[in-house]
């Protein structure tokens, strides 16, 4: 295909790409999850709560959503010892 304009010639255009066999689902494929039986809710926190737990997650290299879930889970533990 040429371009009108510029007369440069535009390779690909109009070929469909072929499916390939590798992909798809699969049993046991993919990232294994990191939690039981998850369940996703919306909180409020204040900024400067959230400035300081991203500061946190990047000096750990782990997300901010993984050290709220340490946290909860060590708070209900120590609630259990009670």
């Amino acid at each position: 295909m040429e371009n009108q304009g510029t007369g440069a010639t535009i390779e690909g255009v109009g070929r469909r790409k072929i499916k390939g066999t590798w992909g798809g689902w699969r049993p046991g494929a993919g990232r294994p999850p990191t939690l039981k039986d998850p369940v996703s809710f919306t909180g409020d926190l204040e900024r400067a709560d959230v400035d300081f737990l991203e500061a946190i997650a990047r000096k750990r290299n782990v997300s901010v959503a993984s050290l709220v879930r340490n946290a909860v889970a060590a708070y209900v533990q120590r609630q259990k010892r009670r």
